[in-house]
């Protein structure tokens, strides 16, 4: 019986990776799997697992051979529960790997990779000290930051290799999952004694090894900020991402993105309320695409209105409280998620 070595992939599903970044990381998958089922001994002995972390974690994909590997559509929700996600992986190794005997060879130490664009809005370390109390060892975990609000400091310390992926963009995700691929091939063939990945293959471009003893700063001021909207007239949520500008210490809106209806079943995560006055440039709603927006004063709900709107009321689409409308430039603080 050809022993099996078997990798983890925890994929972050938080709002934050919304839009072309999540197709991105599927088109990814699909790559990694590909370039994997062209590789005999790959074929033969990786077997893969998906976990996906939001609001909270779930077995995406169960542990299963390559040609079995079939990723379901991903959805995104409020939230970065990496703790919730160690703690599953933690489970699901327990379950599904084969331990070694007296008298069998069991399946090689598990491959384990993270990837993450933010900070964990849940507890990570009591799921981490789980983690490492399994005997032997749980696996090798290389964790990847990607984009530029990620605290390597935390990541240091879950996982024995960390890079950093500097973009997010779809060119950027796609690099990301060819290295991926070539990586997993390189490992697959030396399960006894794997070496670090940052030794095995050349890094490509824009994928930085972090030095887990002198790991980047964590920037205070968050990058980009994540708002939650709803369409006025179609109550559909869709998200307003905005991007810091340093030279100018404002925030300008980046893109716009529709959500699934159960987008908050899971609830929301708030960050620190910000000034609205920092939030710069044209909000575009993805559904009837009105550019003006406004707070409901009862439930802090966000919402589009049109430029030319004619009611002296209107409706909250969340909490169906009539409001006094009026058109001025934003004196109030909004709570962005915690992405």
């Amino acid at each position: 019986m050809t022993r099996r070595l078997p990798v983890y992939v925890l994929l972050d599903c938080s709002e934050s990776m919304a839009g072309k970044t999540l197709d991105a990381i599927e088109n990814g998958y699909y790559t990694l799997v590909s370039a994997l089922q062209k590789n005999p001994y790959a074929l033969e002995t990786v077997y893969l697992s998906v976990i996906t972390f939001d609001a909270k974690a779930k077995v995406a994909v169960e542990l299963c051979d390559l040609p079995s590997a079939k990723l379901p559509r991903l959805s995104v929700h409020p939230g970065t529960c990496l703790g919730a996600a160690l703690d599953l992986l933690r489970q699901s190794i327990e379950k599904e790997v084969v331990k070694t005997t007296k008298d069998t060879k069991g399946d090689w130490r598990p491959l384990i990779f993270i990837l993450t664009d933010g900070q964990p809005t849940d507890d990570w370390q009591g799921p981490l000290k789980r983690l490492k109390a399994v005997k032997p060892s749980i696996g090798y975990i290389y964790a990847i930051g990607c984009g530029d609000d990620v605290d390597f400091t935390i990541l240091r310390e879950i996982a024995d290799v960390c890079l950093h992926n500097k973009e997010l963009s779809t060119q950027a995700l796609a690099k990301l999952f060819v290295w991926l691929s070539a990586s997993v091939n390189t490992l697959s063939q030396s399960p006894e004694g794997v070496v670090s990945l940052e030794k095995s293959l050349p890094l490509n471009q824009g994928l930085v090894l972090i030095d887990k003893d002198r790991p980047p700063k964590f920037s205070e001021i968050r990058q980009r900020v994540f708002l939650h909207f709803t369409c006025r007239k179609q109550c559909q949520p869709y998200l307003v991402v905005y991007r810091y500008n340093q030279d100018l210490n404002y925030y300008m809106c980046q893109e716009t993105i529709s959500l699934s209806d159960d987008f908050f079943s899971s609830g929301t995560m708030k960050a620190p309320a910000i000034d609205a006055n920092s939030l710069q440039g044209e909000v575009e709603c993805p559904y009837c695409h009105d550019t003006a927006w406004g707070k409901c004063g009862f439930c802090g709900n966000l919402f589009c209105l049109s430029e030319n709107q004619s009611e002296s009321t209107i409706t909250c689409p969340m909490c169906k409280t009539k409001l006094g409308l009026s058109f001025s430039e934003p004196s109030f603080d909004v709570e962005p998620s915690q992405g």
